[in-house]
């Protein structure tokens, strides 16, 4: 994030349902909530991902531009393929996709040696591979995904995909001590360690004298969108409490944004 961590976050929360930091909403609780409206609003995002800029600059944090798989010869199926499990992260969507025979470095990628790829779905590929129109071939060609490899259709040499694709937002992770009177004092993300003092006790469980590293890990989105999430916690958490006004309140919130 920007400038809100989940510290930030947990902090409004408390405000807006008039709770203290002693466990009347607990950081397990509120992490929970946060791990899943985190992937939830990540998919809400996709529905009308290019419709309006809003969402296409909402997921702007997750864009991996032009990531190069090199592209074989499948002998079994006997088309050219790549494995999707070499990707530097774990890809949720597909945006855009080229090939080319030249090693992808940027001094060797121009529009002679690369050509755009059309991205099909499973039920698309029989028609497109027997279409004499839209058809594979070098200047058009095609691919579909499995979990594990794409398979590229109409070219007829090795070499590289360049890939650009969304990857899954990182799980989030809300990492504290405890201190002597009860408050839960976050650690924040990559902080040195901390010794723990007197009476203090980590998440894990340690006690004084021991030193704890941050676990935590804050979300990747912007402020506005990390404020968005924060109104689906809000609603989620009044439930959970049996606070119909403050619950009301939050829909109301989630309405005008």
């Amino acid at each position: 994030m920007t400038s809100f961590n989940n510290n930030d976050l947990y902090t409004m929360l408390l405000h807006r349902l008039r709770k203290d930091r002693k466990g009347a909403v607990s950081p397990e609780e509120f992490e929970s909530f946060l791990r899943w409206r985190n992937i939830d609003y990540y998919n809400k995002m996709f529905k009308d991902e290019s419709s309006t800029k809003y969402n296409e600059d909402a997921l702007k944090p997750f864009l991996v531009p032009m990531e190069a798989l090199v592209v074989s010869y499948d002998s079994t199926t006997t088309w050219y393929s790549a494995d999707v499990t070499l990707l530097a992260n774990d890809y949720g969507q597909w945006a855009n996709m080229w090939f080319t025979e030249d090693v992808p470095a940027p001094v060797r990628i121009s529009k002679e040696n690369i050509v755009a790829v059309d991205i099909i779905s499973e039920t698309e590929l029989p028609d497109r591979l027997t279409n004499a129109i839209t058809g594979p071939s070098t200047e058009y060609p095609i691919a579909h995904f499995t979990n594990t490899a794409l398979y590229i259709h109409g070219i007829d040499a090795v070499g590289y995909v360049m890939l650009s694709y969304y990857k899954l937002p990182t799980d989030p992770v809300f990492d504290y001590y405890t201190d002597a009177s009860g408050n839960i004092t976050y650690l924040t993300e990559s902080q040195a360690a901390y010794t723990l003092l007197t009476s203090e006790i980590s998440k894990s469980g340690l006690t004084a004298g021991s030193a704890v590293t941050s676990l935590s890990i804050d979300l990747d989105w912007g402020d506005d969108d990390a404020l968005s999430i924060l109104d689906m916690i809000v609603s989620d958490v009044s439930i959970a409490l049996s606070d119909p006004a403050s619950f009301q309140a939050s829909l109301l919130e989630r309405k005008e944004n």
